[in-house]
């Protein structure tokens, strides 16, 4: 039988759970010990585990943390979600995204042991990702959480350092609606006498019944540890947050006063889609997969420092707080460029997420326009904006990914990228 590739594999994957979101640890748990992966909740030889949760600031943090590491010597596995162009982007090992070889070779490995055990696609995914990085004996293994904490594929295994960066509103349809619910979720990725860093400078109640029950050692931004107290900090456009929590784990690992990590190579870090500029022609062009009212806020803070006006290109998931994620951004936006997202049932409409910023009272006849896919809402939206206007795309991965490939192979010679 010929070998799957991996565009194979994800569309089998993709179809063969029955569920999407199917929160749990018992399957994936089953699996990672009859492929005798994980011992004892660690995954050998791997040296040190880092699970980082949170609402916003995940990506961030994990490549600042992959930054400091990597400029310190160490071997490290980063494994994110989503990707935004290509599945190999969610695993990487030492700088290098992993080959569609390896994935398919670790997905392979996965099937044969599965047996009848049902996975879903981010449950395949994790464990592919560990089986690269036990592999690759990296001293370092940096997973982020996909969904939550507690439930989440991530958590078969026992953190050496677990990292919230923010607790916000986000994914309420399988965490709730209330802060400190949502706090306690995440928070569960922290372990007994391991310390547990947070992020926000007050933790909800959540975190600290979690951190008391867990027995975790909690460390405060603000309180703890803070970025004031370092003396050189390269210029950066990462969440303070989330550098702060990265420095804080650095200083762990390496056995380091917080405010004598070497922060050098934090300067060089960028997140593709995380408010990432470039310039389309005459036009300025910013990514940003802001996707909850958190996120939005600090996009709307940061675009109040750009000349001139704001055509928007919006898609979104129809499970998000879709008003709450628009509303910081109706004083800055002159027209509004909104996009169904094909191939995706979680997404909603181009018609309602007009049609609500309308019932909202939000936009007047002829701001907005509906477009069939994000690529044809940001072909509007080019031609809608005027000199010194910006074209700014949010609202989901779905929406920045398939904008972020056409301007990086469709469009070479008339972009710049800052």
């Amino acid at each position: 039988m010929p070998r799957r590739s991996l565009s194979e594999w994800l569309g089998l994957l993709q179809q063969r759970h029955p569920t999407e979101i199917d929160l749990g640890l018992t399957r994936i748990n089953r699996v990672a010990q009859l492929m005798q992966l994980v011992t004892s909740g660690h995954l050998p030889p791997v040296k040190t585990l880092v699970t980082v949760g949170g609402t916003n600031g995940k990506g961030s943090c994990v490549a600042a943390l992959n930054a400091l590491l990597t400029k310190s010597g160490y071997r490290v596995g980063c494994y994110t979600s989503p990707h935004l162009i290509r599945y190999n982007e969610r695993i990487v090992i030492n700088g290098q995204m992993a080959s569609d070889e390896a994935i398919c070779d670790a997905f392979e490995r996965i099937e044969q042991a599965r047996g009848d055990i049902s996975l879903t696609y981010f449950e395949f995914g994790t464990l592919a990702a560990l089986i690269l990085m036990a592999d690759a004996a990296v001293d370092v293994a940096i997973l982020e959480v996909g969904l939550g904490g507690r439930l989440d594929a991530v958590n078969i295994l026992d953190a050496d350092i677990a990292i919230v960066t923010s607790i916000a509103l986000d994914h309420q349809d399988w965490l709730g609606d209330d802060l400190d619910q949502i706090g306690a979720e995440k928070a569960a990725i922290a372990r007994a006498g391991r310390p547990l860093i947070c992020g926000d400078r007050s933790p909800n109640v959540g975190v600290l019944k979690t951190a008391t029950a867990t027995s975790a050692t909690l460390l405060v931004n603000g309180r703890d540890f803070d970025l004031n107290s370092v003396a050189s900090m390269p210029a950066n456009r990462l969440p303070p947050n989330s550098v702060a929590c990265a420095l804080q784990a650095m200083a762990l690992i390496s056995d380091l006063p917080f405010d004598r990590v070497d922060t050098s190579a934090l300067g060089a870090v960028s997140v593709p889609g995380r408010f990432q500029q470039l310039q389309v022609g005459s036009v300025p062009v910013i990514l940003d997969v802001a996707h909850n009212p958190q996120a939005a806020e600090l996009l709307a803070e940061r675009l109040l420092l750009v000349k001139g006006h704001i055509v928007a290109v919006v898609g979104m998931m129809s499970d998000k707080d879709i008003i709450g994620s628009l509303a910081p951004l109706i004083p800055l936006v002159k027209a509004w460029c909104f996009c169904d997202i094909p191939d995706q049932p979680r997404a909603a409409t181009a018609g309602k997420l007009q049609a609500l910023l309308y019932n909202a009272g939000a936009l007047g006849v002829g701001e907005a326009v509906c477009c069939p896919s994000p690529l044809a809402a940001f072909d509007n939206a080019l031609k809608l904006a005027a000199v010194d206007d910006t074209v700014v795309v949010f609202g989901s991965f779905f929406t920045v990914g398939p904008i972020l490939e056409h301007l990086q192979y469709s469009c070479e010679g008339t972009i710049s990228v800052d």
